[in-house]
């Protein structure tokens, strides 16, 4: 799949960009955001009542400004220019609204509004790699929600289980951002089975998937940094425990490595070999190509797959993306700050940058 496909799949709907578990913006399918936006509904309501009550406000003042936002949302806006296209004036929380991190009820309007199914994101400039949406009238009516709280969060966890089963009931509480007490009571309503894994404990599945028996993980793929296969249940699983004792730098992790084993946000893009981490891999802008390193001196054949595997991919991002960031905050100067790392870990000398030609005096 291209860029300019995966942008059409948003742009006609099939997949949209929409509040999902804890909150956070995810791409998901269109079947999934009935349940997904209830799910946001319930715990928004709540929170922003409270935070409306510390500056004697109600919902009713955001309830007045939906619909002349609706109204004025003949085409897809920025909030910026929504504000100025709604007719009246928008009031403002003056001081007090600002401590609580609320100027205006106009945010507040959008979410009661995308809650309600009535608006959704769409994507400033058609890229799915920005962090600027734009908002847009739903198209047609969105099928009801789950009838309740649990049967929601279980529709949720079957998706969750679908795609990355077994997982045990911490690490969907970490995913999903509920209790394990309700977790526990809602995948009951999923046919989820209980499997013991070894380093892990008991985790679950769902039933119809405990029969499968699926084939050995066969061949050699580049994951991306924060990619789920590592993310969901660790690095640890997923990596041989001769290697488990090898530091790995973590996102986020204030520059302080931490053994592979007990690893979840490895700050590298890694490399598998049939199902197991074995190394990582970065895109070199410096040389508009890429460096790699493996835990264990590769064999030649491998080696050799490396070098292409990661040149056609640093192409392709810096091709069809025209970058290789991998979060809204990241930067290219971080991208080589990591490819530098990774060099020095294969005892390579990172590239020297090219210096430009000098004058000629006249």
């Amino acid at each position: 799949m291209t860029r300019v496909e995966l942008d059409a799949a948003i742009a006609a709907g099939e997949l949209r960009v929409h509040p999902a578990v804890r909150g956070c913006i995810y791409l998901v399918p269109a079947a999934a955001v009935p349940d997904l936006l209830a799910l946001n509904a319930e715990t928004w309501r709540s929170q922003t009542e409270k935070d409306l009550g510390k500056i004697g406000k109600t919902l009713k003042v955001v309830e007045a400004l939906a619909p002349g936002v609706l109204a004025a949302l003949t085409a897809p806006m920025t909030t910026d220019a929504l504000r100025k296209a709604v007719k009246g004036e928008i009031p403002s929380f003056g001081d007090a609204g600002k401590k609580v991190g609320l100027s205006s009820p106009l945010p507040l309007a959008l979410r009661l509004l995308e809650f309600a199914g009535q608006i959704e994101r769409t994507l400033d400039g058609g890229r799915l790699d920005t962090e600027r949406y734009l908002w847009r009238r739903t198209a047609g009516k969105l099928a009801p929600p789950a009838p309740d709280h649990l049967a929601r969060v279980a529709r949720v966890l079957d998706a969750f289980l679908g795609f990355a089963a077994p997982a045990t009931l911490a690490q969907l509480s970490a995913w999903s951002g509920h209790p394990q007490r309700d977790l526990r009571t809602a995948l009951d309503g999923v046919d989820a089975v209980p499997v013991e894994v070894e380093g892990l404990g008991e985790a679950y599945v769902r039933a119809a998937d405990r029969k499968l028996r699926p084939a050995e993980p066969r061949g050699t793929a580049l994951v991306a940094f924060e990619d789920n296969y590592l993310n969901n249940h660790g690095a640890g699983p997923v990596t041989d425990p001769r290697h488990h004792a090898f530091d790995a730098d973590l996102f986020g992790g204030g520059g302080k490595p931490v053994p592979l084993g007990r690893a979840q946000h490895v700050l590298s893009r890694s490399i598998v070999v049939d199902g197991l981490v074995v190394g990582f891999w970065e895109v070199d802008p410096r040389t508009a190509g890429a460096v790699w390193h493996t835990f264990d001196p590769a064999p030649k054949a491998l080696a050799r797959a490396l070098d292409e595997l990661t040149a056609d991919t640093a192409t392709f991002l810096q091709g069809e993306l025209g970058h290789a960031r991998v979060y809204s905050l990241d930067t290219m100067d971080d991208v080589q700050a990591r490819a530098d790392r990774i060099a020095k870990l294969a005892g390579k000398q990172p590239a020297a940058k090219a210096r430009p030609a000098a004058k000629r005096k006249r």
